[in-house]
């Protein structure tokens, strides 16, 4: 697929099949993360890998816990009441794999550069057959102190991009887009 088609063509995948990413594809998909434009030549990106999917799942049971008991913090989450309500729902989509994509806060550029690896390694999946979905559900629980002492993660990084992964169900059709908003004098 060229890079033309796979911009086209990339969605959100929510849905994925039993198919386990390999450790190779993985660590070739962060790479090639690594390999997008960075402030200052800092290269602030940090990752987590989680591919245990009780871990997943009791993450995303903590997750709508949270935003359940804290709904008014965030108004925005109000239309989702009944999907972090419903036992079934998996704000992971049920995904097998975890990427979790952190940044040193010493780079004051840190969420743009780590924004840019999670969509070189978005776009490279996409391309492998591989769905991803960036989790905003999840930027509490995976940015807490507890979760990152668990994960070795240093106390200077923050969570910047949650993404589940895993080979796609079905594929979508190319998303449809609103023409840009281009602003001129």
């Amino acid at each position: 697929m060229d890079i033309l088609e796979c911009i086209n063509s990339k969605r959100s995948i929510r849905a994925y099949t039993d198919e386990i990413i390999s450790e190779e594809t993985l660590t070739n998909l962060i790479e090639l993360g690594t390999k997008s434009s960075t402030g200052s030549g800092l290269e602030p990106w940090g990752f987590v890998i989680i591919r245990d999917k009780d871990e997943i799942n009791s993450l995303s049971e903590m997750s709508k816990k949270y935003l359940l008991d804290n709904l008014e913090r965030y108004p925005y989450l109000h239309q989702y009441e009944d999907w972090l309500k419903n036992p079934k729902y998996s704000i992971f989509n049920h995904a097998n794999t975890l990427l979790i994509i952190y940044g040193n806060t010493e780079s004051h550029w840190y969420v743009y550069d780590c924004t840019l690896a999670a969509g070189n390694i978005m776009l490279a999946a996409h391309s492998m057959g591989i769905g991803t979905c960036w989790i905003g559900f999840a930027e509490h629980t995976l940015n807490t102190k507890e979760f990152k002492e668990k994960y070795g993660v240093p106390e200077k990084y923050q969570l910047v991009c949650p993404m589940s992964m895993g080979y796609m169900k079905t594929k979508l059709t190319a998303p449809e887009r609103k023409k840009p908003i281009i602003f001129h004098p």
